[in-house]
């Protein structure tokens, strides 16, 4: 049972974010601490803004080297794990750069290093591949072991797990910090914590998760795939008699009426030759559009929040991570209980509208409660990137997946890279008049992914074409 339990990757990915939640709060308070301490020995000493400028700084020199170096690998480990039938490499080489690079915290903050070395844990991470690479590898694992029908409901459980896992390490973590800190230990104890986290997900994805099957041989049946084994049935029976031809025609008959009737299967293409680019490029804009949005605003949030008016310390910290996290669990819900009744692209447009709504309330932003108002309204913030590779995951052959996934990543990486320099530079310039200014950017950004999302919505409700043969 234990070893079953283990082998979901689910668990692999709780892990993970039970590590990543304790070192995101270590890195944040201790770049906080150093923006202090700087600002008290120099001679502008109290300067608000200068240190959130600092913190801000970091930020965006820290997340920009850590997508950017992470580009390279990850289509490169996608493709390989197609090639290979083996999706544990998209899964296990980043969570050795985080194994790796991450605890070089612990050295910053026991033996008072630069604050730059972590620039060279954000490089080393990204060389291996990253969030981007794991994201893309646990995507199409995912895809791999779950049935169409079930695929979109499978896809929000996996983000159901990031969001759960990230949830309870968020709240930990700043209560935690504030232990060790009159405990005079300071925040090394998070680092150990999370390190510790990082063997256990490493050792549960090298000797827990079992690789799929070979997906042209044991894959679960897609239309390219039935196609292949009609025809190869018909070819090995080709010289049977008259009889035995009659017997075939009628099967394959039948099994092509069958798939032509089924509403499953009228959206697959005929191979990754007939892929519907369109429809696939329509999805990738809707994606990158409300990625845009989305890390560009909550790239900014951590920073927002340790300033005027909300001032919140290590345990609000915590707790306003928690309601973040929390999104995943009610985005999850929203999936399951609105599924039987709305189409994929209507649950997408529907958690475009739910952040959308959330951020517009963001940028009124005076006091705390108003702060969970708005996390409130983005209950269904989270279903749209996942539900987005539902759609995609249906559009292609299943031996794809890693590829299509990882050019997916990338997109929405260079995305991340740019909203994070435009809002952070947006945030700079309009802290002191009006720091939530950027949240009502990233409403408006967020809404424009409704309009390729409607016109997939119409391609798909089509009439069925099929090439002649």
């Amino acid at each position: 049972m234990c070893r079953k339990l283990f082998s979901l990757i689910e668990i692999v990915v709780g892990l993970q974010q039970i590590a990543g939640a304790f070192y995101d709060t270590s890195l944040l308070m201790l770049v906080q601490d150093r923006s202090q301490s700087n600002q008290t020995n120099s001679a502008t000493s109290g300067n608000r803004a200068q240190q959130h400028h600092d913190i801000s700084r970091f930020y965006m020199i820290y997340f920009n080297l850590l997508r950017i170096s992470s580009l390279p690998l990850t289509y490169y480990l996608s493709d390989r794990g197609d090639k290979d039938s083996n999706r544990k490499i998209t899964i296990c080489v980043p969570l050795l750069g985080y194994l790796v690079s991450r605890p070089l915290l612990l050295f910053v903050i026991l033996f008072d290093w630069p604050l730059e070395v972590m620039f060279a844990t954000a490089l080393v991470n990204g060389l291996t591949g990253g969030s981007s690479a794991f994201r893309a590898g646990v995507m199409a694992f995912a895809s791999d072991t779950s049935s169409e029908e079930k695929r979109s409901s499978r896809l929000n459980r996996v983000k159901l797990a990031y969001g759960a896992a990230a949830m309870l390490g968020s709240i930990a973590s700043g209560h935690l910090f504030i232990y060790f800190t009159t405990s005079h230990n300071l925040d090394a104890g998070l680092m150990v914590i999370s390190f510790i986290f990082y063997l256990l997900t490493y050792v549960c994805s090298i000797w827990g998760l079992k690789s799929p099957p070979n997906q042209t041989q044991a894959g679960y049946p897609g239309y390219g795939r039935l196609l292949d084994e009609g025809h190869q049935e018909s070819d090995s029976q080709a010289a049977d008699g008259a009889e035995s031809e009659s017997t075939t025609w009628d099967e394959d008959q039948s099994e092509r009426s069958r798939l032509l009737s089924d509403p499953r299967t009228r959206e697959k293409p005929r191979g990754d030759g007939s892929v519907d680019k369109t429809t696939i490029a329509l999805l990738f804009a809707a994606g990158v559009l409300y990625c845009f949005g989305l890390s560009g605003a909550l790239d900014v949030l951590p920073i927002f929040v340790l300033k005027y008016p909300l001032n919140w310390n290590a345990v609000w910290v915590g707790y306003g991570n928690a309601t973040g996290y929390a999104l995943f669990l009610t985005s999850f819900l929203g999936v399951l209980s609105f599924s039987k009744w709305l189409k994929d692209t209507s649950l997408i447009v529907m958690g475009i509208v739910s952040f959308s709504t959330g951020m517009l309330i963001m940028a009124f932003v005076k006091r705390t409660f108003l702060y969970f108002i708005a996390r409130i309204m983005m209950i269904f913030a989270l279903i749209p990137l996942p539900t987005i590779r539902s759609v995609i995951s249906k559009q292609i052959k299943d031996t794809s997946y890693g590829k299509w996934f990882g050019l997916l990543e990338i997109c929405l990486t260079i995305s991340g890279v740019i909203a994070s320099t435009v809002f952070h530079s947006v945030y700079g310039s309009t802290k002191e008049m009006y720091p939530s200014i950027c949240f009502g950017v990233s409403t408006a950004i967020s809404c424009l992914a409704i309009i390729p999302i409607t016109m997939v919505e119409r391609r798909l409700s089509s009439p069925p074409r099929f090439p002649e043969n």
